[in-house]
């Protein structure tokens, strides 16, 4: 599972050693830290030989309840207003305009709402 917030970027799976776990991976560490606070910043790992360079081994109810609470407490709404570091917006962005071209090949008869709602901008 893939999560996307305004301030981090993760990559969650099970556990293949522990059914009560859950990997949380990241590219950035500093996502880790702002998802999970300075506590677990000494319980990440990094490696040179996997996908993803950082990671946390967490229990599963545990990172369910870290999610649950940041949507809990969404204040914003618009979400890529609420990105503050540029490097990341950026990098969102580019996810927007990917799904957004998903959506139009899927949805054809979205693409004239789409021009429509641009022609009226």
């Amino acid at each position: 599972m893939w999560i996307v917030m305004n301030d981090s970027y993760v990559s969650i799976v099970k556990d293949r050693e522990d059914d009560m776990g859950v990997v949380v991976r990241a590219r950035v560490k500093e996502d880790l830290e702002s998802l999970f606070g300075k506590d677990h910043a000494e319980d990440i790992i990094e490696t040179d030989d996997s996908d993803y360079r950082f990671r946390l081994f967490l229990d599963q109810a545990y990172v369910a309840a870290v999610i649950e609470d940041r949507v809990m407490n969404i204040d914003y709404d618009n979400f890529k207003n609420s990105v503050k570091q540029s490097w990341r917006k950026m990098a969102y962005t580019q996810i927007w305009n990917i799904m957004h071209r998903v959506q139009e090949d899927t949805y054809p008869r979205m693409v004239q709402w789409y021009e429509n709602y641009r022609s009226t901008r």
